[in-house]
């Protein structure tokens, strides 16, 4: 016998969820969705936070929004122009150490662990 919670499945409105964190950071950045390999992209010039159709679970999906949004508060902080200039400036420095430039930026990892924190402190909870 199939029991009605396992037919019903909830879908979750990704785009009002990633709004709805942008907003909570009193960010005024854009939300678009497309295609590609990466989880998503921040692109410092148009202030978009730019995310996949799709992630495995909805904690991929939360960590990689706060993670986005650390780079969104790092911009805004540093100014657009300030934090390319510094971004790649540190992918250059962990190119010339043989390192990759994107995975090896510091301000990568600084939004990852951000993004982690952000996630365990506020936001797990509510799951």
């Amino acid at each position: 016998m199939i029991k009605l919670k396992d037919l019903i499945t909830e879908k979750i409105d990704y785009q009002d969820i990633a709004g709805q964190l942008v907003k909570h950071y009193k960010l005024r950045s854009k939300v678009k969705f497309g295609s590609g390999n990466e989880f998503a992209d921040y692109v410092p010039e148009t202030d978009t936070i730019k995310l996949r159709r799709n992630y495995p679970n909805t904690k991929e999906f939360l960590i990689t929004v706060l993670h986005e949004i650390a780079h969104a508060l790092d911009a805004k902080n540093l100014g657009a122009k300030k934090f390319m200039k510094k971004y790649i400036q540190a992918g250059t420095i962990a190119a010339h150490g043989g390192l990759d430039p994107h995975d090896n930026n510091k301000w990568e990892k600084r939004a990852d662990n951000w993004a982690k924190r952000e996630y365990k402190s506020k936001w797990a909870n509510h799951l």
